[in-house]
């Protein structure tokens, strides 16, 4: 079995994704292996249990029967409160199996031996692969959207690589960017910076079509018509964020949709009911300390 580690608000869309089933809080069992892009971590699981102290654990990793190739290292994720550290839990695992006589590699190892903990559940799982961490992206910005959310949204929207995608606000191109790698090739985006989105896009080997002039952005459409629109507005844009729902009024298909991101919605439902659009909330996902709410917007 392999688990998928995601956000909170983000199982059903993994869940789908691979086939599985929730096994426990964010975490989703299935049985293939896969590239998994609503995850942020997939690992294979070789154990399971309960703990209450740092012993407990260290007590049941020593019972597992664990396949170890090569030069191995202990990595560790721990989320909740608890009397000790991610460090003491690598060191602990990393001791067990030096006992047994198997070589440490903290550079370059074959065998990786991961510690996913969850208050007081533990994962024991091999060699995981952080696949929140796209390659592609190498241009950070502090309104950059996580790519798993950034996949999630396109799911939830049920994106197909012939729809027209327009996002207002692309920022680093991130939504544009997954889609391109789900196929799209229809994808617009509009940025006061353009620079990462353009990178970004290049090291993905999508085409991604970039503006930064409103009115040279939605004149596009007027024949052409949208199928989606899927951004992440910022709240303070309010200009931005009104002239959208205003052109999607026109630019929309007949069955086209709105699929808005953001950790201040209530803002954004406010500027979309002066526009005659009414918001259907879709989803929350906690992602560290922010809370995001999604939320539809049916075309006129």
């Amino acid at each position: 079995m392999f688990i998928a580690s995601t956000l909170k608000g983000l199982e059903k869309v993994c869940c789908k994704e691979v086939n599985g089933k929730i096994v426990s809080d964010c975490r989703i069992g299935f049985e293939k292996k896969q590239e998994v892009r609503s995850a942020l971590v997939v690992y294979e699981l070789v154990g399971y249990f309960k703990f209450k102290t740092l012993k407990d654990i260290v007590a049941k990793v020593k019972k597992l029967k664990i396949n170890i190739k090569g030069g191995f290292k202990a990595e560790c994720n721990r989320e909740g409160k608890h009397k000790f550290s991610s460090q003491e839990i690598k060191e602990g695992i990393g001791e067990i199996f030096y006992n047994k006589g198997f070589k440490v590699n903290l550079h370059e190892p074959e065998t990786i031996i991961y510690a996913d903990i969850k208050d007081n559940s533990c994962f024991i799982g091999l060699n995981p692969c952080y696949c929140g961490k796209r390659a592609y992206r190498i241009r950070g910005g502090r309104q950059g959207l996580n790519a798993t959310i950034a996949y999630a949204l396109l799911r939830i929207a049920d994106f197909k690589p012939e729809n027209v995608l327009l996002d207002p606000f692309c920022n680093d191109g991130v939504i544009l960017v997954e889609a391109g790698l789900l196929g799209g090739n229809n994808l617009y985006g509009l940025a006061e910076y353009l620079q990462n989105a353009k990178i970004h896009a290049h090291v993905a080997k999508v085409k991604v079509n970039l503006f930064n002039e409103r009115d040279e952005f939605y004149k596009l459409f007027k024949k052409k018509g949208v199928d989606l629109i899927i951004t992440q507005p910022g709240f303070y844009d309010g200009n931005g964020i009104t002239e959208m729902f205003s052109r999607a009024k026109t630019l929309l298909k007949k069955d086209g949709k709105i699929i808005v991101i953001s950790s201040k919605i209530g803002v954004i439902k406010k500027l979309a009911g002066k526009n005659g659009l009414k918001g259907r909330r879709r989803l929350k996902v906690v992602n560290g300390d922010i809370c995001y709410e999604i939320m539809e917007f049916k075309g006129a």
